[in-house]
């Protein structure tokens, strides 16, 4: 090995050593305290449509710690001018362009969890969406976050907020929000009437408050003398002008018509209506082409961005007040995927194609942090793992999009047998096993 590869590996480590230290501040001092009850626990999904470089968070570097292409590690190759970052017991792929990823880990790792070789069961996206967000291909299941937010102990207004990324509500259509722009509001308000195309008449508040009282008698009146679907599609519209009634009092108390278009302004924008009652899951999507095949140069800075921004998104969650933990952080459930990896080589194109094993990443409350959990080989083939530790066992089972969803419903204190049944969860993502 070369000195200047080593040098220039421990000035890279140095620089991100330093920034962690000089902005760590006052969060340093934020301790793991307490975290909320399961059925008050709230869950943030971010989601890489286009399938992710699984790599980064499960490297595959020589015992050196430094592996250019042209000194690959068995069967997988990592990216050029990257090597071993660690703390605690992580590690990921580090380099010049990933600085914030270092950062985050250096920080936050100790709340994190990552976990290796989950098996998506396809290589195709929208088949890996479906199972990753569902655990199942059937179409008609519901997603994780949709579950959790229309099977918990509390009502709220947008149970499952979605401002960008996939989405299957099944049979839970009611619970699920797409919101972004302002646009949910003008759409409840009326106020998008007064720029279509023909525009409607929109309505002084106090007719509008007539009109509201006099659909919501006639609902509920229908639904006391129906059975059936029709009483149920009546109990939802009930529940929708509720839902809607309580939105418009409180839009400003939310910020909710100032929503942002960035990541870090949605995201933002998820946690606030979270802390303030008014959902429950939501879902936001990570910015960038993720779809590898011509080209892996571009993983290192998407991945430094999206860092850059959860680490700011997770230090307000530190230094924030909760309702049901001293601190946000210990309320709210990070959840990090995509719907399939990529392959362990490069292709002649030095992209990387489809595959069926790929990498997420876990943190806030409930969380087992600082841990990895499952374990590919050289070759990026997943591993059997102990699912009550999450470390390589040969009497163990390969982890499945079925078994972190099941875990992440528990987690939320949903039954998970309610609707995948038989599936096992991975508790040992869980710091309550």
């Amino acid at each position: 090995m070369s000195t200047p590869k080593i040098t220039r590996r421990s000035l890279f480590q140095g620089i991100a050593s330093a920034a962690a230290l000089g902005t760590l501040g006052s969060v340093a001092a934020v301790s793991q305290q307490a975290h909320a009850a399961a059925t008050d626990r709230k869950f943030l999904f971010f989601f890489a449509g286009g399938g992710w470089d699984p790599t980064p968070l499960d490297p595959k570097y020589a015992e050196d710690g430094i592996s250019p292409l042209d000194t690959a590690f068995g069967a997988t190759d990592m990216d050029p001018d990257t090597f071993l970052g660690e703390a605690g017991n992580l590690s990921w792929s580090s380099g010049p362009d990933r600085e914030a990823m270092d950062r985050f880990f250096l920080r936050w790792g100790s709340r994190t969890n990552l976990l290796r070789g989950v098996n998506v069961h396809s290589a195709g996206h929208e088949s890996g969406m479906k199972w990753m967000m569902t655990g199942t291909s059937a179409s008609s299941v519901p997603d994780w976050p949709t579950i959790l937010a229309a099977n918990g102990v509390t009502e709220y207004p947008m149970p499952h907020l979605v401002f960008s990324g996939p989405s299957y509500p099944g049979q839970f259509g009611a619970a699920v929000v797409r919101g972004g722009g302002g646009t949910l509001l003008d759409l409840i308000d009326g106020s998008i009437n007064g720029r279509a195309d023909k525009p409607a008449p929109v309505f002084a508040s106090p007719q509008d408050s007539m009109m509201d009282a006099f659909v919501f008698d006639r609902a509920a009146k229908y639904a006391s003398r129906t059975k059936g679907l029709g009483e149920v599609r009546a109990e939802d519209l009930l529940g929708n002008l509720e839902r809607a009634m309580e939105l418009e009092g409180r839009r400003f108390e939310a910020g909710l018509d100032d929503t942002g278009r960035s990541m870090l302004d949605q995201a933002m924008m998820a946690v606030e209506v979270m802390r303030l009652g008014l959902s429950r899951c939501a879902m936001v999507g990570i910015r960038g082409g993720w779809d590898t095949h011509g080209g892996n140069q571009n993983v290192g800075p998407q991945l430094d961005t999206f860092f850059a921004m959860l680490d700011e998104l997770v230090a307000h969650l530190a230094t924030t007040p909760g309702t049901a933990a001293p601190w946000l952080i210990d309320e709210v459930t990070i959840v990090v995927t995509s719907e399939l990896g990529r392959t362990p080589r490069f292709n002649g194109a030095m992209g990387r194609d489809h595959w069926p094993y790929t990498s997420m990443m876990l943190l806030g409350s409930g969380v087992r942090g600082n841990r990895v959990t499952g374990k590919t080989d050289d070759g990026f083939i997943a591993e059997p793992v102990d699912f009550s530790t999450g470390q390589p066992s040969p009497t163990g089972d390969i982890i499945g999009t079925e078994n972190v969803g099941t875990a992440l419903l528990r987690l939320g204190g949903v039954d998970s047998e309610a609707f995948l049944q038989g599936v096992q969860p991975l508790a040992a993502i869980s710091r309550e096993v």
